[in-house]
């Protein structure tokens, strides 16, 4: 196994550790209340922001799974 396929291991594990935060939370990291110029960055609650919060855990659930089955798989 070479050194790129251990660090995307470990990405993809890091990836799947924050999806994890999240369900377990209900909550979702998010730029602040003013849009994509906000410089203001918090934990956001599932109820406030629902379509990110599905964004994030469904894009990273399958980024962080790819990741980590590409190495054995090829």
């Amino acid at each position: 196994m070479e050194v790129s396929e251990i660090i995307r291991i470990i990405v993809g594990a890091v990836i799947l550790a924050y999806v994890g935060y999240c369900l377990l939370n209900q909550k979702v990291w998010v730029r602040g209340a003013i849009g994509l110029k906000s410089t203001v960055f918090a934990w956001g609650e599932r109820a406030d922001h629902p379509t990110i919060f599905m964004l994030h855990t469904i894009t990273g659930m399958v980024l962080g799974i790819y990741m980590i089955a590409n190495p054995f798989l090829w």
